[in-house]
């Protein structure tokens, strides 16, 4: 899969972190010219197939009843246009979209908005995920998906480690693993395996892993896998 082509989008996107000095990390950075210029490709425009594959068919499997972390409070960093964090909050858990740009959250409270029967228990703010306050006693859940493969893989360790922090012990996160690339150069979004969730998370025990069987439109099979961890005790 080295020689998956990308989307002209997905160079302009590069070429816009490429001029920032921050590398994405602050709210006026490349991430937040995106979205000004509308660049953005890995925006779906609505919930990840396989998390809604997750959560309603197949939860059972990961061992866990959802009933538990009804009572809880969820956390989707990268939020962007807010879909899966609504989509989670539908299922009765108080959840935090935060994001770098300030127009991602703009968008995702305009599109809960417009969205009928929307879930009243989601927020959106802008936040650095490395640098916001949790709440007391931290997240029971966490769904990771398009962060993890655009941050530069240098800095996988502190993400993982920052989940740590701000993830209760016994806590979930679901990391949608995408784009297992092989050794495909460049990024974002940098190629990732599951190996390297494993590696960046060493204070999480893995409890599922599968092949999704439902992925966004277009997507080639075999370059998506559902993992959800849970942090050690």
């Amino acid at each position: 899969m080295a020689n998956v082509q990308l989307p002209p989008e997905v160079f302009r996107m590069r070429e816009l972190l490429a001029n920032d000095p921050a590398n994405g990390q602050s709210p006026t950075g490349g991430w937040e010219q995106a979205w000004q210029q509308k660049i953005t490709p890995w925006d779906a425009g609505d919930v990840q197939p396989a998390l809604r594959e997750l959560l309603d068919e197949r939860w059972q499997e990961v061992g866990v009843p959802l009933d538990s972390l009804k009572d809880g409070k969820a956390l989707v960093a990268g939020c962007g246009r807010g879909c899966d964090a609504a989509f989670i909050a539908q299922h009765g858990i108080d959840t935090l979209g935060i994001d770098l740009s300030p127009t991602a959250v703009q968008v995702a409270r305009a599109h809960l908005a417009q969205t009928p029967n929307a879930p009243t228990n989601v927020t959106f703010e802008t936040g650095n995920f490395f640098e916001f306050t949790p709440p007391s006693g931290g997240f029971d859940l966490s769904f990771d998906y398009t962060f993890f493969c655009a941050i530069t893989p240098t800095m996988r360790p502190s993400w993982g480690k920052r989940y740590g922090e701000v993830i209760r012990p016994g806590g979930l996160l679901i990391c949608l693993a995408f784009p297992i690339d092989g050794d495909r150069e460049g990024g974002p979004p940098f190629s990732v395996s599951e190996e390297a969730y494993d590696a960046a998370l060493p204070d999480f025990e893995k409890i599922y892993s599968e092949q999704p069987t439902r992925m966004a439109e277009g997507r080639t099979p075999g370059r998506d896998r559902m993992l959800v961890y849970k942090r050690k005790q």
